[in-house]
């Protein structure tokens, strides 16, 4: 049996808190292991600040987020309308070792969210920026 959630945020910071709440909610009534959920709140957490902070949407934009259980995974699918990014498409893997004084800025985020989760996977369509982020449970 697959159960779903459909979230609309506003583009405000401010927003991922509630997103994690209802992520944990949805978690918790679909059995979807604490650990799991906190992955993907985590990676959800990273993308999201990215596509406000960096993704130019106006703020009257909304961010569509779909929460869904399959027997063996969980899935968050977070779609916007901003500026075209891919996080898939890194170029190069940070060195998470790295002394803060030799390391570039960015990149570090994309590569922790990728760590946490099973997959993610971009495409633009319609003219919105759609992540789908895998956990598989």
């Amino acid at each position: 049996m697959t159960a779903t959630q459909t979230l609309r945020l506003t583009n405000e910071l401010s927003e991922i808190r509630r997103l994690a709440l209802a992520v944990e909610r949805f978690a918790e009534r679909h059995g979807v292991p604490e650990k799991a959920a906190h992955h993907l709140n985590l990676a959800a957490d990273e993308l999201i600040t990215n596509a406000i902070a960096y993704g130019g949407a106006s703020s009257g934009h909304r961010i569509v987020v779909t929460l869904r259980r399959d027997p063996d995974r969980m899935t968050m699918e977070i779609a916007h309308r901003g500026i075209a990014f891919d996080p898939t498409e890194e170029v190069a893997e940070p060195d998470p070792t790295a002394g803060i004084d030799d390391r570039p800025i960015g990149g570090l985020g994309v590569y922790f969210a990728k760590t946490l989760l099973d997959g993610l996977s971009y495409v633009r369509r319609g003219g919105a920026n759609r992540l789908t982020l895998t956990k598989k449970l």
